[in-house]
């Protein structure tokens, strides 16, 4: 009797750790996923859902969403990154969300609104717009809404059957450690590859390059004194050396 007891707690315990997870999985560049069902996920990848969306007004109404089970348990950067919006002018926006997580048709959402700005503005400015590549990127100046900053990036948008390219610039409410994790070449969030992405204070201090900071082998470098110039050391050497040899000569001739 109690060999069966434990034969089904062990069952219990074995079904339950191979219980497979259940998602939404969708990738489009065009419709919604809020139709999509929920399935359930194959053995190698079946740790997370995840989700990451796109909410635009460039031009026409626009979304991106990409739904799907993961392998990998949820970590903050890599599946999570905190929302933000980049407005190209009062009318035309684009908005990032992303979602990890890891219960029952838990990726099932379409939140992926633009939050309300306040109408007040600041004395930030940036250059503002959008297009497939850069030639069609018309800038123009733009007054940022209060708490906003400069933001030029690139990216691409996958699915399985093609691939969309946004340059964009505007105001954006994208906080320092958002800002710093999608600045890395190449980033790649969900299906979203961040080719580039710049932070910046405003329009005045915009520029193509990252600034780089010499390496600090260069100071030292420059600081160094040449070899052709007695150092300080050098001279304190010699110094020290004619006491001694005076105090040598004064015994000797004590003793003689």
């Amino acid at each position: 009797m109690k060999g069966i007891l434990v034969a089904a707690i062990i069952t219990a315990f074995v079904v339950a750790a191979v219980e497979s997870l259940h998602c939404v999985q969708c990738n489009s560049l065009t419709d919604s996923c809020d139709n999509s069902n929920i399935t359930e996920c194959l053995s190698h990848a079946n740790a997370s859902c995840t989700s990451f969306m796109t909410n635009s007004s460039l031009g026409a109404a626009n979304i991106y969403q990409d739904k799907a089970c993961s392998a990998e348990n949820c970590r903050e950067g890599r599946d999570m990154v905190e929302a933000f919006t980049v407005h190209v002018s009062d009318n035309e926006h684009f908005h990032f969300i992303s979602q990890c997580c890891q219960g029952k048709e838990c990726n099932d959402t379409s939140d992926a609104l633009a939050p309300p700005l306040e109408d007040v503005s600041n004395n930030t400015e940036c250059l503002a717009c959008y297009g497939s590549n850069e030639s069609s990127c018309n800038v123009q100046l733009r007054k940022c809404y209060k708490e906003e900053r400069c933001v030029n990036l690139v990216a691409e948008f996958k699915t399985d059957l093609k691939t969309k390219k946004l340059v964009l610039r505007g105001c954006s409410n994208i906080s320092n450690s958002t800002c710093q994790f999608l600045s890395a070449e190449n980033r790649t969030v969900g299906g979203v590859i961040f080719l580039k992405f710049e932070c910046v204070d405003s329009a005045n201090s915009s520029s193509t390059d990252p600034v780089t900071t010499p390496p600090a082998s260069s100071f030292n470098v420059s600081s160094a004194p040449t070899s052709n110039e007695p150092t300080t050391l050098d001279t304190g050497s010699e110094i020290s050396v004619t006491p001694a040899a005076f105090v040598s000569l004064l015994l000797l001739g004590l003793l003689f």
